[in-house]
This record gives C-alpha cells, sequence and structure tokens, in this order.
C-alpha cells in the first residue's frame, strides 16, 4: 500500500509534461520548422537555397547588418553603465531612497509603444520640448531634425531605448549589491581601500553573476527592439536606421515575401545563437579562471 502510493506520487509529476510539451511544439517548434521549411521555398516544388543567395548578395540586408550591431554598440554598454552607476548610488546611504528608486523604476514600467510615441513628440523638428529647452539655454541656436538626421537618427532612438531599459539592469544590479556583505567592505575600509578600490576589487567581481546574466539578457533584447526604432524613425531616413528586425518585417509583411522574409529571420536566429554561445563560452571560462 505505502509503495503503490510513493509510486503515484512519483508518477504525478509526469502528468505536467504533455501540457508543456505541447505548448512548447506549438508556440516555439512549429514556427521555426515552419519557417526553415518556407525559407527553402520559392513557389516551385523543390526546395532550393536560393532565398539565402539572394540574401547575401543583398546589400540592403548587409547594410541592416551593420546597423544591428552598431544599435548594440549605442545600446547594451550605456545601459550597463548607467544601470550599475545608479545602482551603486541607490545601494548607499541616501536620504529619500525609496522615491528615488521609484522614480527610475518609471520608465521600465510604461508601455514601449508610449514610450516611443512621448520621445517621437520630444524629437520633434518643429514642435519638439528638445530644441524649445536646448534653445532656451542657448546650446543650439536652431531646431535640429533629430530623428531626420541620418548621422543622428540611430543614436536618438539608442537614447530612447537605454531610458526605457536601464532601469531593468538597475534593478538586477541592486538586487546583486544588496546581497554583499558590508563585513567586506568595512575590512576593505580597515585596510585602507578607497571607494574605487572597493568598486574595482569587490564590488565588481561579486557582481560577476549578475552582470554575466544581465548583460546576455541585454544583447538578446537589444537585437529584438523593432518596437523602438520602426515607431521612431521606421528605419528612416534613406534606410539609415533600418535593423535586420525591420527588413524582415518590411520583406514579409509589406512586400509579401515570406519565403525571403523567413531566410532573412533564419540568418538573424544563427547571429543571435552565435553572439550567446560565444559569450556563454567566454565568461564561463573567466568564472572557472576566477575559481
Amino acid at each position: 500500500m505505502v509503495q503503490t502510493k510513493k509510486r503515484k506520487n512519483r508518477e504525478h509529476p509526469l502528468l505536467y509534461l504533455p501540457p508543456t510539451f505541447v505548448i512548447l511544439t506549438l508556440l516555439v517548434a512549429y514556427p521555426l520548422v515552419n519557417n526553415l521549411i518556407n525559407s527553402f521555398s520559392q513557389g516551385g516544388i523543390f526546395p532550393t537555397v536560393k532565398n539565402y543567395q539572394k540574401l547575401f548578395a543583398d546589400r540592403y540586408f548587409r547594410s541592416d547588418l551593420k546597423n544591428t550591431f552598431q544599435w548594440l554598440l549605442y545600446t547594451v554598454p550605456f545601459e550597463m553603465v548607467f544601470g550599475l552607476i545608479i545602482a551603486i548610488l541607490l545601494n548607499t546611504k541616501v536620504r529619500m531612497k525609496k522615491l528615488f528608486r521609484t522614480l527610475f523604476i518609471v520608465p521600465w514600467v510604461i508601455p514601449s509603444v508610449v514610450v516611443c510615441i512621448v520621445w517621437k513628440w520630444i524629437y520633434n523638428a518643429d514642435y519638439g520640448i528638445l530644441n524649445y529647452i536646448l534653445q532656451l539655454f542657448g546650446i543650439i541656436q536652431k531646431n535640429q531634425l533629430w530623428v531626420s538626421d541620418p548621422n543622428q537618427v540611430l543614436k536618438c532612438i539608442a537614447v530612447v531605448y537605454v531610458w526605457k531599459i536601464a532601469p531593468f539592469v538597475m534593478i538586477m544590479y541592486l538586487s546583486g549589491l544588496q546581497s554583499i556583505s558590508e563585513d567586506i567592505y568595512e575590512s576593505a575600509r580597515l585596510d585602507g581601500a578607497n571607494w574605487l578600490q572597493q568598486i574595482g576589487y569587490i564590488t565588481l567581481p561579486l557582481l560577476f553573476p549578475v552582470m554575466r546574466s544581465v548583460i546576455l539578457v541585454s544583447v538578446i533584447w537589444s537585437l529584438n527592439s523593432f518596437v523602438y526604432v520602426y515607431s521612431i524613425s521606421g528605419g528612416g531616413p534613406a534606410r539609415v536606421s533600418e535593423i535586420v528586425q525591420i527588413f524582415i518585417y518590411k520583406t514579409g509583411i509589406e512586400q509579401y515575401n515570406f519565403e525571403y522574409s523567413a531566410a532573412a529571420a533564419n540568418i538573424f536566429l544563427i547571429i543571435v545563437m552565435v553572439i550567446a554561445f560565444v559569450y556563454i563560452s567566454m565568461t564561463e571560462k573567466r568564472e572557472n579562471e576566477m575559481t
């Protein structure tokens, strides 16, 4: 009787596996397989690699890849730095800490589309508040075409993205900082370590596991930030801010070239997976060296 009951208790969790497997298959496996099959078709019966050949020869796709990596450089390092600085400041003994923490979290809880609409109005060349404030303080003499300037558009959108995502980074770092014992800092201060030395020799090494996860998540999120670029600039002007996600969207949804769009999506997926694999391998190697 007891053995039968134990066996039932062991088998009970297995009942949750089939529904989970079905859901994952429908939401993940099927779209991936279907997308892969579509990328090898071009209206004919037999599979072909012409979509991939055309893709590698497509100057617009190559340009969008370059813009995507530029976008990574404009977003990930800055959100990491700003998030860390804010987290360190909020982890110190400052007055109204809870108020500042709440204010810093506000951008994170605002829907992305709303953020883009507000910032698009801020950047507006004719009636945007940014031009008004900068002219008021004499920083600029005439209205700037922030999101219409090919040299500035991607950087301006990156500011919006960093403003939105940095609070998440701050929360993650702050949770890591609060897990570090104050006794370690006290011992370092007794040994004569100043504030910067404490950051360099205590805070950053002990935050490495958190940093590892946050950087990986930030890179993946940054590579999937379609809504920010498309909502603010649409990829313009003259495609200078168009990233791969917009290329996939325009090719598939606007031009109805689903096979070509599927091939671009697969190439982009491979790039993301390679970046994630290389990063995880490097950080694991460094973590092993530290231990």
